[in-house]
């Protein structure tokens, strides 16, 4: 399958899946409002045609065209977007509610019911979107064999899937950077994705805020999947004018501790990873070692189709971290999952992924921690988790 055959599967199947939530929605309005007039149904049909295609519709139209409609146009579909997804479970109570009534020969106050219902799911979703522009400062403690004294006065930072762009502004980073900071930190840790949706026109307009980002040990960086989607060599160029350090299948020593950057796949490129980083000049056997990597996954990298990346990216991860063991990586940190993000998503985070979609998990010498993230992809709602800035605190054992 070509990339773009992959594509528009994908595109095909996500526009009958939105669609069809939102003729349920069409459905419900008419049979518990009890509309009944057929122009009042018709435009509440070609309104819920129109919003079914809104966020696809939008992040096309935002790749080339980011004037102050389009941006709107982009957010208001993405809260919508956010909106439709709350709103299924009330409609699905909705539906249970009118079927319980037939079956039972009740007349069931079904107005009342649906409006109670769909208040709920606004008021949830106006929560989700305040929980996606609250990180927490999570602190998370991690014991690691050899580490030198040093490192137990640090304080590191980790970020991930900051989404930058179009919804996470400058001015939203500008106010991250300062919180950061705020830690004192010694080292930051950026995991990918830190831009997405937006048109590589606009990624300048970052390089103020997170230059703003002040760590003593440095900042350093790995890409995630949605830099490839936007174009890896667009984001370097960018971020060539900031002081991350861009870690590509690199190492490099800070006081005593190895730290290995290794950077997301691209379809259709293959390489032998461990041999890669083995032949760093600060690759050392025995000591200590923290892994950059996007997803809480394998480092080990085969030849894929782009449906193949998609597939493994999504749906079927390889939680097998043998690759990083081997490596004598102490310490994998990760983020990608945004743990699900929404409610029912959380769970399904955490089967595809085995339990690794969130949190520190340790298996002897090995630890990996996988945050939720900065941002949010798509709507920007968070009603299953909440963002994060994790500050992690090693000590020696």
């Amino acid at each position: 399958m070509t990339v773009m055959s992959a594509i528009f599967s994908r595109l095909l199947i996500a526009l009958i899946f939105l669609f069809g939530i939102h003729i349920l929605l069409y459905c419900s309005v008419v049979r518990f409002f009890s509309v009944s007039g057929r122009r009042v149904k018709a435009a509440l049909f070609l309104s819920a045609a129109f919003l079914s295609v809104s966020f696809i519709a939008a992040r096309i139209l935002i790749h080339w065209n980011l004037s102050l409609p389009a941006r709107l146009f982009f957010v208001l579909s993405a809260l919508w977007g956010g909106l439709i997804i709350n709103l299924l479970p009330a409609l699905m109570l909705c539906w249970l509610t009118a079927l319980a009534g037939w079956i039972s020969g009740r007349r069931m106050p079904m107005r009342r019911v649906s409006s109670a219902l769909f208040a709920l799911s606004f008021l949830f979703s106006a929560y989700g979107v305040w929980n996606a522009f609250t990180p927490r400062i999570k602190t998370v403690e991690v014991a690691l064999p050899g580490l030198p004294a040093v490192w137990e006065q640090k304080n590191i930072v980790l970020i991930s899937d900051a989404h930058l762009g179009v919804i996470y502004t400058p001015a939203y980073f500008s106010r991250i950077a300062r919180t950061i900071n705020s830690l004192h930190p010694d080292v930051i840790f950026i995991t990918g994705d830190l831009f997405d949706g937006m048109s590589t026109v606009d990624m300048p307009s970052f390089i103020g805020p997170l230059n703003e980002l002040d760590a003593k040990d440095g900042v350093f960086y790995v890409n995630g999947n949605h830099e490839n989607y936007i174009g890896i060599e667009n984001v370097l160029t960018v971020l060539a004018r900031t002081k991350l350090k861009v870690l590509h299948d690199d190492v490099v020593q800070v006081d005593g501790v190895r730290i290995v950057g290794v950077e997301y796949p691209q379809a259709g490129f293959v390489r032998d990873v461990k041999k890669v980083i083995r032949s760093r000049k600060a690759y050392k056997d025995g000591m200590p070692a923290i892994l950059l990597y996007h997803t809480p996954t394998s480092i080990d990298q085969k030849n894929m189709t782009f449906a193949e990346l998609q597939s493994r990216t999504y749906w079927r991860p390889d939680v097998d971290f043998t690759a990083a063991k081997e490596l004598g990586v102490n310490l994998q940190l990760s983020g990608h999952t945004h743990g699900g993000q929404f409610i029912p998503f959380v769970y399904l985070a955490g089967y595809l992924y085995k339990g690794y979609d969130y949190g520190l998990r340790t298996d002897g010498n090995f630890n990996i921690y996988t945050t939720s993230g900065l941002g949010s992809f798509g709507p920007p709602m968070r009603t299953g988790t909440g963002s994060e800035i994790v500050v992690l605190k090693l000590k020696a054992r």
